[in-house]
């Protein structure tokens, strides 16, 4: 839990709970903004290809379209590894982004392969 004074600013260790400066109660998050809701993800692209990977990835980035890539980390660590281009237990690595950001994301993808 941080402890932040309201007041300055200041960031203080856990155990402190006045700031020794502005002489207030120190709060876990300054007021403002709450923070952003969760988002709707859609799944856009999977493939058991690994070197498609990259590839959108690049894709993605080069169109500032953020994205999360499912699996990618795991295709060696279960049973016997990749086979046929990808783990079975874990299935294909898959990409999601925003669903605002679908249709462009599936059209840049598109010629890599199937979704």
């Amino acid at each position: 839990m941080a402890n932040i004074c309201p007041k300055c600013g200041d960031d203080f260790p856990w155990y402190v709970t006045v700031c020794p400066t502005c002489d207030v109660d120190l709060v876990d998050r300054l007021p403002g903004p709450e923070p952003t809701p969760d988002v709707d993800l859609v799944r856009v692209f999977a493939t058991g290809d690994a070197g498609l990977i990259p590839l959108a990835k690049s894709l993605l980035e080069g169109e500032g379209i953020e994205y999360l890539v499912r699996g990618d980390q795991v295709q060696d660590l279960f049973g016997a590894g990749r086979i046929g281009g990808f783990n079975y237990v874990v299935g294909p690595v898959e990409f999601w982004v925003r669903a605002d950001d679908a249709d462009g994301a599936r059209a840049l993808l598109e010629g890599l392969g199937a979704t």
